[in-house]
């Protein structure tokens, strides 16, 4: 089977993966054959017999293995091109052997002429003693010292020349064994600061810095940081054109040492545009900063690479140059058609036969292995790997590097998992091995996916609670990695690795019967990235990379267009997104799975739920892969747990698939009016009647209401409160409307308060302490009512009891003043109406619509104003009305769809990562100083019922009573009109939520 490049090569998926099928079949058909490296190898190992009877088969094989090599036209098996560059490097230790001591008998030949007879024989005996000096088994020994002695005797008086002669050759082979072990791979050949302009290099040459500055970068290039840290150290004294370089070493140092961050902010500040230096070292300085992004996973590595190729073009820079092509290489040979990139391996395979560069032929092999795993052919995968992956001793593999040789030794593994019958490998010395070569605290994703084998092949082995530690570990290590560099591509990048984690251990973990366990796995895996604190220029720049393109220049301020401009650059490079890593939950006295970071906060789950009040229920839960996971505690602090299946054909797919359709989410093709007249037809509206709104809701609350929770509500005498921390799938569910029991009108609100809980991370980021006596009431001085300017809320201008109505159009600087001119005191009640847009991948872009939809671009209130510029002012930002913070009284009334941030509910299913990040315009103005914050889960529509229900809120959240009990109270009322048959709409006030952080721990 050949490749003709001037053929169409197979594009579609099946053919892709046939073609690479023949492709592994045809080389095990290879691999059966000898060839003369196989000659070489019995001759070594089993004997001369053996070695006549290989070289006959061998050339019974000749024609097949030639047949089957790289051509102009064909691309051919590793097999067969691997034979002549393996030979080579078989044979040369013979040849050497061979040609060393010629060359040093004709060195004593010319030494000693004229030879006589005894001479003569005296160097014969001695050309056998050089053929054997430098190897170490014991009859070669012996025949060496049986020979010199023997070459003495013939003439003693030669004895001087037979010792150089013996100690030459001695040299000459420590010389080759130093070289083989300094040898480079091809790619990596040519002088170590070619990008440094002669007239500097001359310049360091001659005063002594060169060796520094070399040794340096060599080693910092070469992952041995513990090494090259001394020598860059003593990189004080260079010339300014070459100081960049020593940044991007101490960048690379601090990569080494698991400081991303920092590595980053050293890379970006090395390659600043306004920074003077060479062309070449600019381009080797941007070089070293793709390599760093591409381990981040910055999308942006691609584009640095490419402008650092540009740069190095001269013929002293190809080292690296050629580096970064085959990087450039390998990353198009993934995501590229399947054509292209049988193309480009052609490409490179043709180089490295011709070349006889054995590095670069197991690199093109690797690259189609890594197709193999692609189109799913893991089987091929693995056999492959058998042969081509080294390291398995514990050392470096040949031209790869300490990270290289680890990843493959896991990549192994993880094909071998599902085929340990078959395979000639054990994959757990290999990911004990690779284990053994990294730091988890500064490797997390290697640490994650090499514990997470070893549980896979502890549960295989029936091992449970061996399994179950190397899962919570690997777990660790997950969540650690995914804060090391909070921006958006690396958490993209590592979700699926996450994912696997989680999925794992809560598999095992909740099939065991330790309840806090799986809780506090469910509360790791529910915990929230929090907005940082930071000042406005540093927002307007982290706007530039995650809002979209048309809020960039209304984030951050009235000047954040030209901040955003000027840092955007450095923001870019060091990858940082307005997140960070919230404290871990703890149930109980201590955690079970411990952080990776002992800087990390912890909050106490247990202290915190009975701060709410004496009969406090908790209900988590996470949706990961097509599972739900859930666990309630009770008042009494006892914890309970269980498992929901979510794929198709189950009951609770089906009711949550019931559920959306009675909820005011758009189908394909529907617009806004369509939308609304399905839901107000709908179950949850009110033609279908009490009967089918609650026949759905029993249905929802079979399949996800867990069963301890239901029951212990249902036998509740008094009020409780029920804490909701639900993910992002569930955060729809209408929880206060579910029936508690079937075939019975008895709802969760009619025996708890329900609270949701956007994270424990924000309770704890928002919590304030009040100072003084409590007030009896909270006036409410000011409502906010369609800012965004257009006539669509009419029906609910005029909110009763409200002090003074502002309704819009408004600017954001004019909301920051009315803010500020209000908060004398946060003792008082905010109420904001209005359209509240979400931008998808990006909650700290969504908000407050303050103009209108079309035309131009979108204004908006955001997460990143409300929590940002505040920061900028504790910092000590200058205070001027520009970054003045927007600071919440302590009771905030906010109507508008999905206001509490959730978003769009994903599928159960598809693409479900673990994290649950709805964080929103609810949890922002919680964030910025709320307590207590009535909001809403989905859309809402302008009506007069929405009217009565938001005069309801105000009246009871402006009186002395718990904002909690408030909420019920107006759901309770509407529940009440909806049984007695009054106009009122269910899908309104079950969409009524309340978040914030309104009791007081003790």
């Amino acid at each position: 089977m050949g490749t003709d490049r001037r053929a169409a090569l197979p594009d579609a998926e099946t053919e892709a993966a046939d073609w690479l099928r023949q492709y592994a079949a045809r080389g095990r058909e290879l691999d059966d054959l000898s060839t003369y490296v196989d000659v070489v190898i019995a001759a070594r190992s089993s004997g001369l017999l053996h070695a006549v009877e290989t070289l006959l088969q061998a050339l019974s094989a000749r024609r097949t293995i030639r047949a089957a090599r790289t051509g102009r036209r064909v691309l051919g098996w590793f097999q067969s091109d691997w034979v002549r560059p393996l030979l080579g490097t078989l044979a040369a230790p013979a040849l050497y052997r061979i040609g060393t001591a010629l060359g040093v008998l004709a060195g004593l030949v010319l030494l000693l002429r004229p030879i006589d007879d005894r001479a003569a024989v005296q160097l014969a005996i001695l050309a056998v003693a050089l053929l054997f000096v430098g190897r170490r088994d014991r009859p070669s020994v012996v025949l060496v010292v049986l020979t010199v002695a023997g070459a003495v005797s013939v003439d003693p008086g030669g004895w001087w020349y037979c010792l150089l002669a013996v100690s030459l050759q001695w040299l000459l082979f420590l010389y080759r064994d130093v070289a083989r072990m300094l040898r480079q791979p091809w790619w990596a050949r040519g002088p170590i600061l070619g990008m440094v302009p002669l007239p500097i290099r001359i310049r360091l040459l001659v005063t002594g810095r060169s060796t520094r500055l070399a040794n340096a970068v060599d080693l910092a290039t070469s992952a041995r940081a513990g090494v090259a840290e001394p020598f860059v150290a003593r990189c004080d004294d260079l010339p300014a054109a070459v100081e960049p370089m020593v940044e991007i070493c101490r960048s690379l140092l601090a990569l080494d040492k698991g400081d991303i961050e920092d590595a980053l902010a050293l890379a970006a500040r090395a390659t600043a545009r306004e920074r003077p230096m060479p062309d070449t070292v600019r381009g080797w300085c941007l070089a070293q900063l793709a390599s760093l992004l591409a381990v981040t996973g910055n999308p942006e590595a691609g584009r640095w690479r490419r402008e650092a190729i540009e740069l190095l073009t001269p013929r002293s820079c190809r080292r690296y140059s050629r580096e970064l092509l085959l990087a450039e290489a390998q990353q198009y040979v993934v995501a590229a058609p399947f054509e292209e990139a049988i193309r480009l391996i052609h490409h490179y395979r043709l180089m490295a036969v011709r070349r006889r560069q054995f590095d670069l032929l197991h690199l093109t092999e690797m690259w189609l292995v890594r197709l193999m795993i692609t189109h799913g052919l893991l089987e091929e995968a693995a056999v492959s790997l058998e042969q081509l992956v080294g390291g398995e001793d514990g050392r470096t593999a040949m031209f790869s590097s300490r990270d290289e040789t680890a990843n493959d030794l896991l990549l192994r593994a993880s094909v071998q998992l599902q085929r340990q019958d078959r395979a000639r490998l054990d994959p757990r010395r290999d990911v004990v091995t690779a284990l053994a070569m990294l730091d988890a605290g500064t490797r997390p994703l290697a640490a994650t996916t090499g514990r997470l084998l070893l549980a896979k092949l502890d549960d295989a082995a029936g091992e449970g609670t061996t399994a179950l530690i190397q899962a919570g570990s690997a777990l660790t290590a997950a969540q650690h990695g995914r804060y090391m560099l909070p921006s958006a591509a690396w958490r993209d990048s590592w979700s699926r690795t996450q994912l696997d984690a989680h999925s794992t251990t809560l598999a095992m973990a909740s099939a065991g019967g330790d309840s806090a366990l799986v809780a506090e796995i469910i509360e790791l895996t529910r915990g929230e990235v929090l907005p940082a604190v930071a000042d406005a220029r540093t927002l307007s720049a982290l706007a530039a990379l995650d809002a979209t393109a048309d809020d960039v220049e209304h984030v951050g301020g009235a000047d954040s267009a030209e901040v955003a401009e000027e840092v955007a650059t450095v923001a870019a490079l060091q990858g940082l997104s307005p997140v960070r890593q919230p404290p871990r939950v703890r149930i109980g006295s201590n955690l079970r799975l411990p952080s990776l970071d002992p800087k990390i906060a912890e909050i106490g789950l247990d202290r915190e739920l009975s701060a709410i009040g004496p009969r406090t229920w908790y209900w988590s839960a996470v949706t990961v892969l097509d599972d739900c996971y859930w666990a309630v505690r009770d008042p009494a602090g006892r914890w309970s747990h269980g498992r929901i299946p979510l794929s198709e054909g189950t009951p609770a797919a089906a009711a949550y698939g019931d559920l959306l359709d009675a909820l005011p989410f758009s189908r394909p093709g529907e617009d806004a009016e369509q939308v609304r007249d399905r839901v107000v037809a709908g179950a949850l509206g009110r033609s279908a009647g009490p009967q089918a709104e609650l026949d759905l809701l029993a249905r929802v609350a079979a399949a996800f209401l867990p069963r301890p929770l239901a029951e212990g509500l249902h036998r509740t005498a008094g009020d409780a409160t029920l804490v909701v921390s639900l993910p992002t799938a569930l955060g729809h569910l209408p929880v206060a409307g579910l029936p508690l029991a079937p075939h019975r009108d008895l709802r969760v609100i009619e025996r708890a308060a329900v609270v949701h809980m956007p994270s424990w991370g924000v309770v704890h980021a928002a919590r304030r302490s009040r100072t003084g006596p409590t007030p009896g009431g909270w006036p409410a001085r000011l409502a906010i009512v369609a800012p965004h300017g257009d006539d669509d809320m009419r029906v609910l201008e005029r909110p009763e009891g409200v002090d003074r109505i502002v309704r819009g159009p408004l600017t954001k600087q004019q909301c920051r003043d009315l803010l500020h001119a209000m908060n004398e005191d946060r003792a008082w009640l905010l109420t904001l109406i209005g359209h509240v847009d979400a931008v998808p991948g990006n909650t700290a872009a969504g908000g407050l619509r303050l103009t209108a939809a079309e035309p131009g671009p979108v204004d908006r209130l955001t997460m990143s104003d409300l929590v940002g510029t505040g920061a900028g002012n504790e910092g000590g930002g200058s205070g001027d009305a520009a970054n003045r913070a927007f600071d919440m009284p302590e009771r905030v009334v906010l109507i508008g769809c999905g206001s509490i941030g959730i978003g769009p509910p994903p599928s159960l299913i598809a693409g479900q990562t673990p994290a649950s990040e709805w964080l929103g315009l609810g949890s922002a103005v919680v964030l910025a100083g709320a307590s207590h914050v009535c909001c809403a889960l989905y859309t809402v529509y302008a009506s007069t019922h929405l009217k009565r229900m938001t005069d309801g809120l105000i009246a009871g959240l402006s009186s002395g009573t718990a904002p909690v009990s408030e909420l019920r109270r107006v759901q309770l009322a509407e529940l009440a009109r909806w049984r007695d048959g009054q106009r009122t709409y269910p899908v309104l006030w079950l969409a009524l939520a309340y978040v914030g952080t309104g009791w007081v721990t003790p």
